[in-house]
């Protein structure tokens, strides 16, 4: 039962059938001839005739050459030849033979010596096709050319002067000398007995035949008559061409490795004749491609037969490149029809059916291709799928523990407050009694009660100057709000004015002794909190700010065209170390833009929690303490010294790691925590503190 890619052949299975008879029959044929005659080369055809566009006419007939098997199997070829002579053309050695084929590649392909030429023609797979002329037919066109030597005679015997004499009699490379073959090929000339090499030399004899070359050319020069004997195998060949069998990548190659014609024969189309033959597999036997180094001049050349110079099919062979230099690797690739054994066969559909055996094979391996390049792209998309959930998660992450950090900050803000209102209930009343405490919240303290009690008032206003300062930080429900005592629109300032003292008095002492010592306490309990600050520090002087009632207004309204205008901190300034003289100037009349820092985080005033880290960057044992509207709050870990504000408007005020945390890279980022405001207005100076360590 024949297969269905039989049938599309139009191939059924009695043609299988003969097909394979045929080429056991053939094979079988083939050995008993090789057994019978095994001559390394045989005539490929009858008589060639070429002419060129003048009308001159030559002719020759091809012999396929094995150079290697022929010089080695030398002394047994008589009783191997069926003819039973040892020449492959008579009356020529075989040695002349190999001699006059390197000599016409040496006198047209400069660029490659002697030696090369011989290893490539002697390869153990290289085969050589040689275009020879008949004897006669040699003799007769010496005789034409010999009026026209004579008038050029003197200049020919300076050319064909033999050397004689001083070498040895092979092949020895030598550096920029002139050809040894060149007074043997006229249209373009040293001797002892060959020395034994562990390899065999292809060369041995060569000095011999380009004396006898000489000779020859001597005597059909000074006789009339040209005769055959004088006729030597360097007039025959009129061109040759060498190619070697390969396998690369298991494909069949031939590898076309020498082609030259001799000049006086050019544009007899005697190239074209002799590539056609390679391309012939009645020659070459069946082969997948072609492969030659062109020299660049020849690249239009062998593109007339169908070679191809792409750049991506030729990689292929990429590794014959290295054998070449300064040439082009071209290839080409047979039909499928008329290449194979089985082209001799007249078998309808025959081609068809090896056409679709090679359109299978191509379809497997694209389609293989293709499918190695969608699951590429299928893993890389599923990959960036993945990439892009992981990337939204961990933003809902990020969202969501700021809202809980934000949260648990405003429960720490009232939980301290409670805690602030419980202590100061409990104040006064241990100082006047449960009733004047019950009685009404919102009036203000008796000045002559205090004087007997100055010690409990202190710590009365510090902890009222506290609670005053925190009811601003928490929106506070009907509820929360009676509890406490309402606060005139003058007490906005961090220091109210007491209604029993005269407005233009400059200082309330009391309050200013509450408010020294809780700046005092604080900056101690901040430089304790450290655990980097190893010794102790104690406050030496204070000096309160003095700031014009126009600056103070100005805060004010800043404070109320904040986005969370209730969020108001206690900071200390971290500046002021390249501009000590500038402390005692703001806090007289306030900060002004040139007090801006150029920090890690941007253009701006940058404050920090602790006098520890604010003392790093301030003057020598001074830091100036200042209120701040921090408003709405923006979290910043990126640096961006080019920063001249919040990422949004939505935004007061930054908070970022700290430029300590982020240099040195060490100690809890807590304490290294930085706030950072672009408006001078944003913030009001509180004092100035000078400290010195104990």
């Amino acid at each position: 039962m024949a297969s269905a890619e039989e049938k599309n052949a139009g191939l059924d299975s009695s043609d299988l059938s003969l097909i394979k008879s045929i080429m056991t029959d053939s094979n079988s044929a083939h050995e008993s001839v090789e057994k019978s005659c095994s001559m390394p080369g045989a005539q490929l055809s009858d008589k060639q005739t070429f002419k060129n566009r003048e009308g001159h006419v030559v002719h020759g007939f091809p012999v396929l050459v094995d150079f290697r098997r022929l010089i080695q199997l030398a002394p047994s070829l008589a009783a191997l030849a069926c003819d039973g002579t040892n020449a492959m053309i008579p009356g020529i050695s075989n040695r002349d033979l190999l001699h006059a084929v390197v000599g016409l590649y040496d006198v047209s392909l400069s660029d490659m010596t002697p030696d090369v030429l011989y290893s490539s023609v002697c390869d153990k797979w290289a085969r050589t096709i040689v275009l020879v002329r008949d004897v006669q037919e040699t003799v007769e066109d010496l005789t034409k050319r010999k009026a026209t030597r004579r008038n050029l005679a003197k200049k020919v015997d300076d050319e064909d002067q033999a050397k004689e004499e001083g070498e040895e009699d092979k092949y020895e490379e030598e550096e920029a000398s002139p050809s040894k073959f060149a007074t043997v090929y006229s249209d373009t000339e040293s001797e002892e007995e060959e020395e034994e090499d562990d390899e065999e030399d292809f060369s041995k004899g060569i000095n011999s035949f380009i004396k006898k070359a000489a000779e020859r050319r001597t005597q059909q020069k000074v006789t009339e008559t040209v005769s055959q004997d004088m006729v030597g195998i360097e007039n025959r060949i009129i061109g040759a061409i060498t190619f070697e069998k390969k396998y690369i990548q298991k494909d069949r190659v031939i590898h076309l490795t020498l082609l030259s014609v001799r000049k006086r024969y050019r544009k007899f189309g005697i190239g074209k004749y002799l590539l056609q033959q390679i391309l012939e597999p009645e020659v070459v036997g069946h082969y997948d491609a072609i492969v030659v180094h062109a020299d660049n001049g020849a690249v239009d050349f062998f593109q007339k037969f169908g070679f191809s110079d792409d750049i991506v099919l030729n990689s292929r062979w990429s590794e014959l490149a290295e054998q070449f230099t300064n040439c082009t690797l071209m290839a080409y690739l047979p039909a499928f029809s008329g290449h194979t054994l089985l082209s001799t066969l007249k078998i309808p559909g025959l081609e068809v059916f090896e056409l679709e055996q090679q359109f299978n094979k191509w379809k497997e391996k694209t389609t293989e291709v293709y499918q190695q390049q969608v699951s590429i792209v299928m893993r890389m998309k599923h990959e960036i799928i993945e990439l892009k959930s992981m990337n939204e998660k961990q933003n809902e992450l990020i969202d969501t523990l700021i809202l809980e950090n934000e949260r648990l900050k405003k429960e720490k803000l009232m939980i301290e407050k409670e805690y602030l209102d419980h202590r100061l209930t409990t104040a006064r009343t241990v100082a006047y009694g449960s009733d004047k405490v019950n009685d009404n919240d919102e009036d203000d303290i008796d000045t002559s009660d205090l004087i007997s009690g100055l010690q409990r008032e202190v710590d009365l206003m510090d902890l009222a100057i506290k609670r005053e300062r925190l009811q601003s930080l928490v929106d506070s429900d009907p509820i929360t709000k009676s509890k406490f005592t309402t606060v005139d629109e003058s007490q906005y300032m961090s220091f109210p004015t007491t209604r029993n003292k005269k407005q233009g008095e400059p200082y309330d002492h009391m309050k200013d002794a509450a408010f020294f010592y809780d700046v005092t306490e604080q900056f101690k309990k901040g430089m304790k909190l450290d655990p980097q600050i190893k010794g102790s520090y104690e406050v030496t002087t204070i000096s309160k700010a003095t700031l014009t009632d126009s600056y103070v207004e100005k805060y004010r309204e800043q404070i109320k065209r904040m986005k969370e205008p209730t969020l108001i901190a206690d900071l200390y300034f971290c500046g002021g170390l390249e501009h000590p003289e500038r402390l005692n100037d703001i806090i007289k009349h306030g900060f002004k833009e040139q007090d801006f820092v150029f920090g890690e985080f941007g253009r701006g005033l940058y404050f920090s929690k602790y006098p520890s880290k604010a003392a790093q960057f301030s003057a020598h044992e001074k830091i100036l303490l200042v209120e701040v509207g921090l408003g709405n709050i923006e979290t910043v870990s990126k640096q961006d010294k080019t920063r001249k504000s919040p990422s949004s408007p939505e935004f007061d005020s930054i908070i970022t790691p700290g430029r300590l945390h982020t240099s040195q890279g060490v100690g809890d980022m807590v304490y290294n925590e930085e706030y950072i405001v672009y408006n001078i207005s944003q913030v009001m100076p509180l004092c100035l503190i000078s400290y010195a360590g104990t």
